[in-house]
């Protein structure tokens, strides 16, 4: 009896060794990625946007490959966070559900800043011809107008259209600590010049304090040129 079942089930195995392993196989439609976006994409239009703000491509779609049948796509409502929009395509096959893929969207802020107008190589002392106003991808820093940084000196080189942060710049110090300085005393018109030390050191604009050894008084006064300190007692701006 054990002769037969064996004898049996060797015949099994050799039929099935001749039958080709496509006969197994089971039929696929593939259904292309592209196809898919291309469902998505006018969906994007009902999408609000905060500000300058555009949608990017966060990632291609795969094809999907599914059992063979009656496939239809459904494009649904998109899914908004605070940086992505997501919007969910439906395969159904032979009108039952299968699967959602997601096509997403990355949401991509921009802004205006200032950047460089051409090639800066580090230690330049930023003049109005350094810089342009450029619209670029917001990253989180700061943004800064030319005029926060026209007189300020850059601590490494830019390429042109880089946008300049003002953490990337110093303050180039036309009066300097311990220096000689000239200081003018401006009162209701009346301007005074004297020959002062400077206790601190500023770049255009900065307040610095100065010591008058003819005075033996220490006093404060604005920058206003290299060497050059400026005390408005009359409270006017010159």
């Amino acid at each position: 009896m054990r002769n037969v079942a064996a004898a049996f089930t060797a015949i099994v195995l050799a039929i099935l060794n001749c039958v080709p392993a496509a006969a197994f196989a089971q039929a696929t439609v593939r259904i292309s990625g592209q196809k898919i976006e291309a469902l998505a994409k006018p969906l994007l239009a009902n999408v609000s946007l905060a500000g300058d703000s555009t949608l990017i491509r966060a990632f291609p779609i795969p094809d999907q490959v599914v059992p063979s049948g009656t496939v239809s796509l459904h494009a649904q409502t998109p899914v908004t966070t605070p940086s992505y929009v997501n919007v969910p395509v439906e395969i159904d096959l032979d009108g039952k559900y299968l699967r959602t893929i997601f096509v997403g969207y990355r949401i991509q802020q921009w802004v205006r800043t200032a950047v460089a107008a051409h090639d800066l190589v580090p230690g330049t002392v930023l003049a109005p011809n350094d810089l342009v106003m450029a619209r670029i991808p917001y990253t989180g820093q700061h943004t800064n107008g030319q005029t926060a940084l026209i007189g300020r000196k850059v601590v490494s080189a830019f390429r042109a259209g880089m946008p300049v942060y003002i953490e990337q710049t110093l303050t180039n110090q036309i009066v300097k600590p311990g220096a000689s300085v000239v200081l003018i005393v401006n009162d209701n018109g009346v301007s005074v010049v004297a020959d002062v030390v400077a206790r601190t050191g500023g770049g255009l604009g900065d307040e610095v304090s100065i010591y008058n050894p003819q005075t033996n008084k220490t006093l404060s006064g604005t920058v206003i040129g290299p060497d050059r300190v400026e005390l408005n007692l009359s409270g006017e701006t010159q």
